[in-house]
Protein backbone atom coordinates (compact mmCIF):
# COMPACT_ATOMS: atom_id res chain seq x y z
CA UNK A 1 0.00 0.00 0.00
CA UNK A 2 1.68 3.33 -1.17
CA UNK A 3 -0.73 5.88 0.37
CA UNK A 4 -0.42 6.26 4.20
CA UNK A 5 -2.36 9.73 4.90
CA UNK A 6 -5.77 10.35 4.78
CA UNK A 7 -8.61 12.71 5.31
CA UNK A 8 -10.51 10.03 7.16
CA UNK A 9 -9.45 6.40 8.84
CA UNK A 10 -12.26 4.31 9.84
CA UNK A 11 -11.28 1.49 12.75
CA UNK A 12 -14.21 -1.26 11.98
CA UNK A 13 -15.70 -1.80 8.62
CA UNK A 14 -19.34 -3.04 10.17
CA UNK A 15 -22.52 -1.17 9.68
CA UNK A 16 -21.42 2.66 11.45
CA UNK A 17 -17.95 2.44 9.96
CA UNK A 18 -18.72 1.60 6.22
CA UNK A 19 -21.42 4.12 6.43
CA UNK A 20 -19.26 6.27 7.28
CA UNK A 21 -16.31 5.67 5.01
CA UNK A 22 -19.06 5.57 1.92
CA UNK A 23 -20.37 9.48 2.74
CA UNK A 24 -17.04 10.68 3.39
CA UNK A 25 -15.79 9.45 -0.02
CA UNK A 26 -19.11 10.70 -1.73
CA UNK A 27 -18.03 13.83 -0.38
CA UNK A 28 -14.75 13.97 -2.16
CA UNK A 29 -12.49 12.88 0.93
CA UNK A 30 -9.92 10.72 0.56
CA UNK A 31 -11.17 7.64 2.94
CA UNK A 32 -8.94 4.23 4.26
CA UNK A 33 -10.74 1.51 6.39
CA UNK A 34 -8.78 -0.72 8.60
CA UNK A 35 -10.11 -4.15 9.55
CA UNK A 36 -9.02 -6.45 11.57
CA UNK A 37 -11.01 -9.80 10.81
CA UNK A 38 -11.61 -11.33 7.32
CA UNK A 39 -15.33 -12.77 8.41
CA UNK A 40 -14.22 -15.55 9.88
CA UNK A 41 -14.55 -14.17 13.05
CA UNK A 42 -17.35 -11.61 14.51
CA UNK A 43 -16.24 -8.90 12.27
CA UNK A 44 -15.11 -8.35 8.56
CA UNK A 45 -16.97 -6.26 6.16
CA UNK A 46 -20.32 -5.32 7.02
CA UNK A 47 -19.22 -5.98 10.39
CA UNK A 48 -21.26 -8.26 13.20
CA UNK A 49 -24.53 -7.66 11.21
CA UNK A 50 -23.52 -8.95 7.74
CA UNK A 51 -21.34 -11.70 8.70
CA UNK A 52 -22.52 -12.81 12.03
CA UNK A 53 -26.10 -11.14 13.45
CA UNK A 54 -28.84 -9.23 11.49
CA UNK A 55 -28.62 -10.81 8.00
CA UNK A 56 -27.82 -14.30 8.76
CA UNK A 57 -29.71 -14.24 11.40
CA UNK A 58 -33.16 -13.44 9.41
CA UNK A 59 -32.19 -15.94 6.85
CA UNK A 60 -32.05 -18.83 9.44
CA UNK A 61 -36.01 -16.81 10.15
CA UNK A 62 -37.14 -17.39 7.32
CA UNK A 63 -35.92 -20.87 6.95
CA UNK A 64 -38.04 -21.52 10.51
CA UNK A 65 -41.30 -19.73 8.81
CA UNK A 66 -41.34 -22.25 5.65
CA UNK A 67 -40.83 -25.06 7.97
CA UNK A 68 -43.55 -24.16 10.60
CA UNK A 69 -45.71 -23.24 6.75
CA UNK A 70 -44.66 -26.96 5.95
CA UNK A 71 -45.74 -28.55 8.93
CA UNK A 72 -49.07 -27.12 8.76
CA UNK A 73 -49.57 -27.68 5.31
CA UNK A 74 -53.05 -29.47 5.69
CA UNK A 75 -54.71 -26.01 7.15
CA UNK A 76 -53.72 -24.87 3.72
CA UNK A 77 -55.48 -27.79 1.79
CA UNK A 78 -51.92 -28.84 0.34
CA UNK A 79 -51.10 -32.71 1.71
CA UNK A 80 -47.54 -33.14 1.85
CA UNK A 81 -45.61 -36.65 2.46
CA UNK A 82 -42.74 -37.68 4.41
CA UNK A 83 -40.41 -34.87 4.93
CA UNK A 84 -37.73 -33.67 6.42
CA UNK A 85 -36.20 -30.42 7.05
CA UNK A 86 -31.89 -29.38 7.71
CA UNK A 87 -30.80 -26.95 10.23
CA UNK A 88 -27.68 -27.92 8.46
CA UNK A 89 -28.48 -27.06 4.73
CA UNK A 90 -30.30 -23.75 6.38
CA UNK A 91 -26.69 -22.30 8.11
CA UNK A 92 -25.74 -23.18 4.55
CA UNK A 93 -27.90 -20.73 2.87
CA UNK A 94 -27.71 -18.48 5.74
CA UNK A 95 -23.64 -18.27 5.03
CA UNK A 96 -24.46 -17.58 0.89
CA UNK A 97 -26.79 -14.62 2.05
CA UNK A 98 -23.98 -13.35 4.15
CA UNK A 99 -21.23 -13.72 1.59
CA UNK A 100 -23.26 -12.09 -0.85
CA UNK A 101 -23.84 -9.09 0.98
CA UNK A 102 -20.24 -8.75 2.36
CA UNK A 103 -19.03 -8.85 -1.36
CA UNK A 104 -21.47 -6.24 -2.16
CA UNK A 105 -19.92 -3.71 0.37
CA UNK A 106 -16.11 -4.82 -1.01
CA UNK A 107 -18.12 -3.47 -4.54
CA UNK A 108 -18.96 -0.38 -2.90
CA UNK A 109 -15.66 0.26 -1.24
CA UNK A 110 -14.09 -0.09 -4.60
CA UNK A 111 -16.36 1.67 -6.66
CA UNK A 112 -16.03 4.94 -4.18
CA UNK A 113 -12.12 4.59 -4.39
CA UNK A 114 -11.78 3.55 -0.36
CA UNK A 115 -8.59 2.04 0.61
CA UNK A 116 -9.37 -1.02 2.64
CA UNK A 117 -6.40 -1.89 5.29
CA UNK A 118 -6.60 -5.28 6.51
CA UNK A 119 -5.29 -5.70 10.03
CA UNK A 120 -5.91 -4.33 13.85
CA UNK A 121 -5.60 -0.69 13.96
CA UNK A 122 -4.23 1.17 17.55
CA UNK A 123 -4.67 4.69 18.36
CA UNK A 124 -1.17 6.29 18.67
CA UNK A 125 -2.10 9.85 18.67
CA UNK A 126 -5.27 12.28 16.96
CA UNK A 127 -3.76 12.24 13.68
CA UNK A 128 -1.87 9.06 13.91
CA UNK A 129 -2.85 4.96 13.84
CA UNK A 130 -0.19 2.06 14.14
CA UNK A 131 -1.21 -1.36 12.15
CA UNK A 132 -0.36 -3.83 14.77
CA UNK A 133 2.62 -5.11 13.08
CA UNK A 134 3.09 -2.96 10.07
CA UNK A 135 3.12 0.73 9.18
CA UNK A 136 1.82 3.94 10.76
CA UNK A 137 -0.88 5.91 9.02
CA UNK A 138 -1.86 9.38 9.19
CA UNK A 139 -5.60 10.85 9.44
CA UNK A 140 -6.55 14.44 9.84
CA UNK A 141 -9.79 12.56 11.29
CA UNK A 142 -10.30 9.34 13.10
CA UNK A 143 -13.80 7.45 12.93
CA UNK A 144 -13.97 4.58 15.67
CA UNK A 145 -16.66 2.01 14.74
CA UNK A 146 -15.21 -0.98 16.45
CA UNK A 147 -18.57 -2.33 18.10
CA UNK A 148 -19.40 -4.53 20.54
CA UNK A 149 -19.33 -8.17 21.69
CA UNK A 150 -21.17 -10.43 23.43
CA UNK A 151 -21.24 -10.56 27.02
CA UNK A 152 -20.73 -13.13 29.85
CA UNK A 153 -22.19 -13.45 33.34
CA UNK A 154 -20.00 -14.26 36.46
CA UNK A 155 -21.66 -17.36 36.52
CA UNK A 156 -22.08 -18.27 33.15
CA UNK A 157 -18.87 -17.77 30.85
CA UNK A 158 -19.26 -18.19 26.95
CA UNK A 159 -16.96 -20.90 26.17
CA UNK A 160 -18.10 -21.96 22.30
CA UNK A 161 -19.30 -25.17 22.83
CA UNK A 162 -21.52 -25.59 26.18
CA UNK A 163 -22.50 -21.91 26.97
CA UNK A 164 -22.69 -20.36 23.48
CA UNK A 165 -23.59 -17.04 22.03
CA UNK A 166 -25.48 -15.64 18.69
CA UNK A 167 -22.08 -16.15 16.60
CA UNK A 168 -21.99 -19.58 17.55
CA UNK A 169 -25.49 -20.39 17.22
CA UNK A 170 -25.41 -19.00 13.58
CA UNK A 171 -22.85 -22.10 13.09
CA UNK A 172 -24.87 -25.12 14.82
CA UNK A 173 -25.62 -27.86 12.30
CA UNK A 174 -26.63 -30.56 14.80
CA UNK A 175 -29.44 -30.14 15.95
CA UNK A 176 -29.79 -30.29 19.85
CA UNK A 177 -32.11 -31.78 21.86
CA UNK A 178 -33.07 -28.86 24.16
CA UNK A 179 -31.45 -25.12 24.67
CA UNK A 180 -31.55 -23.04 27.45
CA UNK A 181 -31.45 -19.36 26.13
CA UNK A 182 -30.38 -16.71 28.87
CA UNK A 183 -32.07 -13.22 28.06
CA UNK A 184 -35.28 -12.71 26.27
CA UNK A 185 -34.82 -9.26 24.29
CA UNK A 186 -34.94 -9.51 20.48
CA UNK A 187 -31.84 -12.20 20.05
CA UNK A 188 -32.88 -14.50 22.43
CA UNK A 189 -36.57 -14.65 21.09
CA UNK A 190 -35.52 -14.61 16.90
CA UNK A 191 -33.43 -18.02 18.02
CA UNK A 192 -36.14 -19.24 20.38
CA UNK A 193 -38.25 -19.27 17.53
CA UNK A 194 -36.12 -20.60 15.44
CA UNK A 195 -34.53 -23.69 17.61
CA UNK A 196 -38.69 -24.52 18.27
CA UNK A 197 -39.38 -24.31 14.42
CA UNK A 198 -36.95 -27.39 13.91
CA UNK A 199 -38.66 -29.70 17.15
CA UNK A 200 -35.92 -28.27 19.60
CA UNK A 201 -36.98 -27.88 23.17
CA UNK A 202 -36.52 -24.81 24.22
CA UNK A 203 -36.64 -23.12 27.58
CA UNK A 204 -36.23 -19.14 28.11
CA UNK A 205 -34.88 -17.76 31.43
CA UNK A 206 -35.50 -13.78 31.73
CA UNK A 207 -35.01 -11.71 35.22
CA UNK A 208 -37.61 -9.12 34.57
CA UNK A 209 -41.33 -9.56 34.98
CA UNK A 210 -41.74 -10.16 31.20
CA UNK A 211 -40.73 -11.52 27.97
CA UNK A 212 -38.67 -8.15 25.53
CA UNK A 213 -38.92 -6.05 28.62
CA UNK A 214 -37.79 -3.19 27.19
CA UNK A 215 -41.28 -3.42 25.02
CA UNK A 216 -44.88 -2.08 25.72
CA UNK A 217 -46.35 -4.24 28.59
CA UNK A 218 -49.37 -4.73 26.18
CA UNK A 219 -46.70 -6.24 23.73
CA UNK A 220 -44.70 -8.68 26.15
CA UNK A 221 -47.70 -10.16 27.13
CA UNK A 222 -49.13 -11.21 23.57
CA UNK A 223 -45.79 -11.94 22.86
CA UNK A 224 -45.85 -14.80 25.94
CA UNK A 225 -49.58 -15.83 24.78
CA UNK A 226 -48.41 -16.72 21.20
CA UNK A 227 -44.97 -18.47 22.43
CA UNK A 228 -46.86 -20.38 25.07
CA UNK A 229 -49.23 -21.87 21.94
CA UNK A 230 -46.04 -22.21 20.13
CA UNK A 231 -44.73 -24.79 22.22
CA UNK A 232 -41.95 -22.51 23.36
CA UNK A 233 -41.23 -22.83 27.40
CA UNK A 234 -40.20 -19.38 29.34
CA UNK A 235 -39.71 -18.72 33.28
CA UNK A 236 -39.80 -14.86 33.75
CA UNK A 237 -38.78 -13.11 37.14
CA UNK A 238 -36.07 -16.08 37.00
CA UNK A 239 -32.23 -15.54 38.36
CA UNK A 240 -30.16 -18.29 36.78
CA UNK A 241 -27.09 -19.14 39.10
CA UNK A 242 -25.33 -21.64 36.94
CA UNK A 243 -25.11 -24.42 34.89
CA UNK A 244 -23.57 -27.84 35.79
CA UNK A 245 -22.44 -31.04 33.69
CA UNK A 246 -24.71 -33.56 34.49
CA UNK A 247 -24.77 -37.04 32.59
CA UNK A 248 -23.16 -35.70 29.37
CA UNK A 249 -25.63 -32.68 29.63
CA UNK A 250 -26.01 -29.33 30.83
CA UNK A 251 -28.49 -28.69 34.06
CA UNK A 252 -29.26 -25.15 34.43
CA UNK A 253 -29.87 -23.53 37.76
CA UNK A 254 -32.28 -21.02 38.56
CA UNK A 255 -34.80 -19.44 40.80
CA UNK A 256 -38.16 -18.51 40.52
CA UNK A 257 -40.19 -16.84 43.70
CA UNK A 258 -37.88 -18.25 45.88
CA UNK A 259 -38.34 -21.88 44.33
CA UNK A 260 -34.75 -23.72 43.07
CA UNK A 261 -35.51 -25.90 39.44
CA UNK A 262 -33.41 -26.99 36.74
CA UNK A 263 -33.47 -27.43 33.46
CA UNK A 264 -31.51 -30.69 31.09
CA UNK A 265 -30.46 -28.79 27.76
CA UNK A 266 -27.73 -29.64 25.33
CA UNK A 267 -26.61 -25.93 24.53
CA UNK A 268 -27.07 -22.45 27.00
CA UNK A 269 -27.35 -19.36 24.51
CA UNK A 270 -26.18 -16.55 26.33
CA UNK A 271 -28.40 -13.05 25.28
CA UNK A 272 -27.99 -10.60 27.72
CA UNK A 273 -26.32 -8.25 26.23
CA UNK A 274 -22.91 -6.82 24.79
CA UNK A 275 -19.15 -4.88 25.84
CA UNK A 276 -17.69 -2.50 23.79
CA UNK A 277 -14.66 -3.10 21.97
CA UNK A 278 -13.04 -0.45 23.78
CA UNK A 279 -10.00 -2.48 24.99
CA UNK A 280 -6.40 -2.64 23.39
CA UNK A 281 -7.16 0.12 20.56
CA UNK A 282 -5.44 2.81 22.00
CA UNK A 283 -8.03 5.23 23.70
CA UNK A 284 -5.62 5.78 26.87
CA UNK A 285 -3.26 7.10 24.12
CA UNK A 286 -4.89 10.10 23.58
CA UNK A 287 -7.29 10.12 26.36
CA UNK A 288 -10.94 9.73 25.10
CA UNK A 289 -13.50 9.39 27.38
CA UNK A 290 -15.47 6.77 28.07
CA UNK A 291 -18.47 5.94 30.37
CA UNK A 292 -18.22 3.64 33.48
CA UNK A 293 -19.53 1.24 30.92
CA UNK A 294 -16.63 1.38 28.58
CA UNK A 295 -18.55 3.06 25.84
CA UNK A 296 -17.24 6.21 24.22
CA UNK A 297 -19.04 9.64 25.13
CA UNK A 298 -20.28 11.59 22.09
CA UNK A 299 -22.20 14.54 21.28
CA UNK A 300 -24.81 14.33 18.60
CA UNK A 301 -22.08 14.82 15.81
CA UNK A 302 -20.88 11.57 16.91
CA UNK A 303 -17.73 13.97 18.43
CA UNK A 304 -15.35 12.77 21.11
CA UNK A 305 -13.58 15.12 23.86
CA UNK A 306 -10.95 14.55 21.39
CA UNK A 307 -10.84 17.17 18.04
CA UNK A 308 -10.85 14.91 14.94
CA UNK A 309 -11.69 11.91 16.56
CA UNK A 310 -15.34 10.14 16.21
CA UNK A 311 -17.12 7.19 17.79
CA UNK A 312 -20.08 5.37 15.84
CA UNK A 313 -22.20 2.32 16.10
CA UNK A 314 -22.60 0.31 19.28
CA UNK A 315 -19.28 1.45 20.45
CA UNK A 316 -20.59 3.95 21.60
CA UNK A 317 -23.66 2.62 23.75
CA UNK A 318 -26.09 5.01 22.22
CA UNK A 319 -28.75 2.72 20.85
CA UNK A 320 -27.05 -0.32 19.67
CA UNK A 321 -28.73 -1.32 16.60
CA UNK A 322 -27.35 -1.39 12.90
CA UNK A 323 -29.55 1.09 11.59
CA UNK A 324 -28.70 3.50 14.31
CA UNK A 325 -25.01 2.44 13.34
CA UNK A 326 -25.75 3.33 9.74
CA UNK A 327 -27.45 7.31 10.83
CA UNK A 328 -24.53 7.95 12.98
CA UNK A 329 -22.11 7.00 10.03
CA UNK A 330 -23.55 9.14 7.81
CA UNK A 331 -23.46 12.06 10.43
CA UNK A 332 -20.39 12.11 11.25
CA UNK A 333 -18.93 12.20 7.68
CA UNK A 334 -20.75 14.87 6.94
CA UNK A 335 -19.68 16.83 9.71
CA UNK A 336 -15.96 15.91 9.03
CA UNK A 337 -16.70 17.21 5.53
CA UNK A 338 -18.71 20.13 6.84
CA UNK A 339 -21.62 19.38 4.99
CA UNK A 340 -24.91 20.69 6.26
CA UNK A 341 -25.94 17.32 8.72
CA UNK A 342 -28.79 16.91 11.44
CA UNK A 343 -27.25 15.93 14.97
CA UNK A 344 -28.42 12.61 16.41
CA UNK A 345 -29.94 13.81 19.65
CA UNK A 346 -33.40 11.86 19.95
CA UNK A 347 -33.19 8.17 19.94
CA UNK A 348 -36.40 7.25 21.43
CA UNK A 349 -37.72 7.84 18.24
CA UNK A 350 -35.54 5.20 16.52
CA UNK A 351 -37.74 1.76 15.36
CA UNK A 352 -36.45 -0.87 17.08
CA UNK A 353 -37.54 -4.65 15.60
CA UNK A 354 -37.33 -8.15 16.78
CA UNK A 355 -38.06 -10.82 14.26
CA UNK A 356 -39.33 -13.65 15.45
CA UNK A 357 -43.09 -14.95 14.37
CA UNK A 358 -45.04 -12.99 15.50
CA UNK A 359 -42.80 -9.91 14.71
CA UNK A 360 -42.63 -6.68 17.31
CA UNK A 361 -41.63 -3.35 15.92
CA UNK A 362 -41.90 -0.49 18.01
CA UNK A 363 -40.63 3.28 17.94
CA UNK A 364 -40.91 5.96 20.42
CA UNK A 365 -42.90 5.69 24.66
CA UNK A 366 -44.25 2.95 26.06
CA UNK A 367 -47.42 3.28 27.56
CA UNK A 368 -45.74 3.50 30.97
CA UNK A 369 -43.22 5.84 29.77
CA UNK A 370 -45.82 8.11 28.83
CA UNK A 371 -47.81 7.77 31.99
CA UNK A 372 -44.31 8.26 33.86
CA UNK A 373 -43.81 11.65 32.42
CA UNK A 374 -46.76 12.89 32.76
CA UNK A 375 -48.15 13.31 29.37
CA UNK A 376 -51.84 12.94 28.91
CA UNK A 377 -52.28 10.28 26.61
CA UNK A 378 -54.81 8.70 24.38
CA UNK A 379 -54.52 4.96 23.16
CA UNK A 380 -56.24 3.35 20.12
CA UNK A 381 -55.52 -0.21 20.07
CA UNK A 382 -56.82 -2.88 17.63
CA UNK A 383 -56.50 -6.52 16.74
CA UNK A 384 -54.88 -7.63 13.26
CA UNK A 385 -58.68 -8.96 12.93
CA UNK A 386 -59.42 -5.42 11.70
CA UNK A 387 -57.62 -5.99 8.50
CA UNK A 388 -58.82 -8.46 6.42
CA UNK A 389 -55.53 -9.39 4.79
CA UNK A 390 -54.31 -10.43 8.00
CA UNK A 391 -57.28 -13.39 7.81
CA UNK A 392 -56.80 -14.34 4.34
CA UNK A 393 -52.88 -15.15 4.79
CA UNK A 394 -53.89 -17.05 7.91
CA UNK A 395 -51.72 -14.53 10.38
CA UNK A 396 -54.93 -12.68 12.43
CA UNK A 397 -52.82 -12.72 15.39
CA UNK A 398 -51.64 -9.97 18.08
CA UNK A 399 -52.07 -5.53 17.21
CA UNK A 400 -51.48 -2.64 16.28
CA UNK A 401 -51.54 0.39 19.54
CA UNK A 402 -50.63 3.91 18.76
CA UNK A 403 -50.25 6.55 22.04
CA UNK A 404 -51.19 10.19 21.21
CA UNK A 405 -50.55 13.24 23.01
CA UNK A 406 -54.05 14.46 23.44
CA UNK A 407 -52.96 18.05 24.07
CA UNK A 408 -51.30 17.83 20.18
CA UNK A 409 -52.45 15.26 18.24
CA UNK A 410 -48.52 14.20 18.52
CA UNK A 411 -48.08 10.16 17.98
CA UNK A 412 -44.88 9.59 20.54
CA UNK A 413 -45.59 6.09 20.53
CA UNK A 414 -46.59 2.82 18.34
CA UNK A 415 -46.25 -0.57 19.22
CA UNK A 416 -47.09 -3.63 16.80
CA UNK A 417 -46.88 -7.37 17.16
CA UNK A 418 -48.17 -9.23 14.32
CA UNK A 419 -47.29 -9.97 10.55
CA UNK A 420 -44.94 -7.65 9.00
CA UNK A 421 -44.95 -5.57 12.14
CA UNK A 422 -41.01 -4.85 11.39
CA UNK A 423 -42.23 -3.01 8.05
CA UNK A 424 -45.37 -1.43 9.28
CA UNK A 425 -43.43 0.80 11.51
CA UNK A 426 -41.89 2.77 9.09
CA UNK A 427 -44.91 4.62 8.74
CA UNK A 428 -44.81 5.85 12.09
CA UNK A 429 -41.72 6.82 11.42
CA UNK A 430 -42.07 8.76 8.65
CA UNK A 431 -44.93 10.62 10.39
CA UNK A 432 -43.17 11.46 13.24
CA UNK A 433 -40.30 12.72 10.78
CA UNK A 434 -42.77 15.23 8.91
CA UNK A 435 -44.51 16.03 12.11
CA UNK A 436 -47.61 15.05 11.46
CA UNK A 437 -50.66 13.96 14.03
CA UNK A 438 -52.85 11.01 14.80
CA UNK A 439 -55.29 12.92 12.04
CA UNK A 440 -52.88 12.25 9.41
CA UNK A 441 -52.48 8.93 10.28
CA UNK A 442 -55.84 8.14 10.32
CA UNK A 443 -57.34 9.99 7.61
CA UNK A 444 -54.71 9.28 5.17
CA UNK A 445 -56.58 6.80 2.79
CA UNK A 446 -54.30 3.17 3.28
CA UNK A 447 -54.96 0.41 0.21
CA UNK A 448 -57.22 -2.83 1.08
CA UNK A 449 -56.68 -5.40 1.60
CA UNK A 450 -53.22 -4.42 3.29
CA UNK A 451 -52.14 -5.18 6.70
CA UNK A 452 -51.03 -1.13 6.72
CA UNK A 453 -54.93 -1.19 7.85
CA UNK A 454 -54.48 -2.10 11.10
CA UNK A 455 -52.04 0.55 11.78
CA UNK A 456 -54.98 2.99 10.43
CA UNK A 457 -57.35 1.94 12.19
CA UNK A 458 -55.24 2.10 15.48
CA UNK A 459 -54.66 5.73 15.11
CA UNK A 460 -58.88 5.87 14.18
CA UNK A 461 -59.03 4.21 17.43
CA UNK A 462 -57.85 7.21 19.46
CA UNK A 463 -60.62 8.99 18.74
CA UNK A 464 -63.33 6.26 18.40
CA UNK A 465 -63.65 6.18 14.95
CA UNK A 466 -62.13 2.91 13.78
CA UNK A 467 -64.78 1.22 11.31
CA UNK A 468 -63.92 -2.62 12.02
CA UNK A 469 -63.40 -2.73 15.87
Amino acid sequence: MSETSFDIIVIGAGPGGYHAAIRGAQLGLSVAVVEKDDGTGIGGLGGVCLNWGCIPSKSLLKNAEIVNHVAHAQDWGIEVGEWSASMSKAIDRSRKVSKSLTSGIGFLFKKNKITLITGKGIIKSSTQIDIEGGETLTAKNIVIATGARARSLPSLQIDGTDIITSRHALELREKPEAVAIIGASAIGCEFAYYFNSYGVNVMMFEMLQHLVPREDEDVSIELERQFGQQGIEFATSAGVSGVEKKDGRLAVQYEVSGKKQEFICDKVLLGVGVQPNTDQIGLENVGIKTNDAGYIEVDGNMRTNVGGVYAVGDVNGKLQLAHVAFDQGVVAAETIAGHETTPIDNYTNMPRCTYCQPQIASIGLTEAQAKEQGINIKIGKVPFQVAGKSVAIGEPYGFAKVITDDDSGEVIGAHIIGPEATELIAEIGMLQLLEGTNLELHKMTHAHPTLSEAVKEAGAAVSNEAIHF
